[in-house]
């Protein structure tokens, strides 16, 4: 066969139809077309061809993954889950997860401290639910628990914990109803467990929050403060 016509394509200004042997051949992108140097009189067996459409292929791959980082940072299991739901093939899939990955485009461990760091900003949260989250992702658990162990110590889950205990018996308190003590407690805790916190925090948490606020309380009340 040879390329009797390439020519600019009217809804796509980046985009070329090849034309072989007078008859529609194939329609790619100007970058496609430039990797390949492909030129009208040239001459293309059905290698070239085939070549063409998996240059084609592999770079509408890569495309979809960039539109879809565009928006937040995805970890490698989100976007191989794209790419499959666009139908594009495993060789593809792969090649364009290791060209993104090779730029650093797609980091997991990367992925994982930031969204480690962006949860907490918004809202106290323990290492069991951000595991789960993040394994839910796709993350390996090796690389979870490092970008736990680099971003939560023992004193800032209890910190955690404390405050989101205060903020639940300030909102209780501030209703006006009383509330039996060990109503109370089992409330803060469920909350605390939710929020993915062990149970040795939510332990020490209440008993800061509750048991020690108690005391002082009835100090206050015996002394007259």
């Amino acid at each position: 066969m040879r390329i009797t016509k390439i020519e600019t394509q009217r809804r796509d200004p980046g985009r070329k139809s090849i034309f072989a042997d007078g008859r529609f051949l194939a329609g790619v992108s100007d970058e496609t077309l430039l990797r390949l140097g492909l030129r009208t009189g040239d001459s293309i067996g059905r290698d070239v061809v085939k070549l063409l459409l998996r240059t084609e292929e592999l770079l509408n791959a890569r495309n979809v993954a960039l539109r879809f980082l565009s928006y937040r940072p995805r970890t490698e299991r989100e976007v191989r889950d794209k790419l499959r739901e666009k139908e594009f093939g495993d060789a593809e899939i792969a090649r364009t997860l290791d060209e993104l990955k090779s730029n650093g485009l797609v980091n997991d461990a990367e992925f994982a401290l930031l969204y480690i760091r962006n949860a907490l900003a918004l809202r106290p949260a323990g290492k069991l639910l951000l595991t789960r989250k993040l394994l839910a992702l796709g993350v390996a658990r090796k690389t979870v628990d490092e970008a736990i162990g680099e971003t939560l110590s023992t004193e800032d889950q209890q910190s955690g914990a404390m405050t989101t205990a205060e903020r639940l018996l300030r909102k209780v308190k501030g209703s006006g109803k009383k509330e039996d003590p060990r109503k109370l407690r089992q409330r803060l805790a469920a909350t605390l467990l939710r929020r993915g916190y062990s149970w040795d925090t939510v332990e020490a948490a209440l008993h800061k929050v509750l048991d020690t606020r108690r005391t002082q309380d009835e100090i206050g009340e015996q002394t007259g403060l």
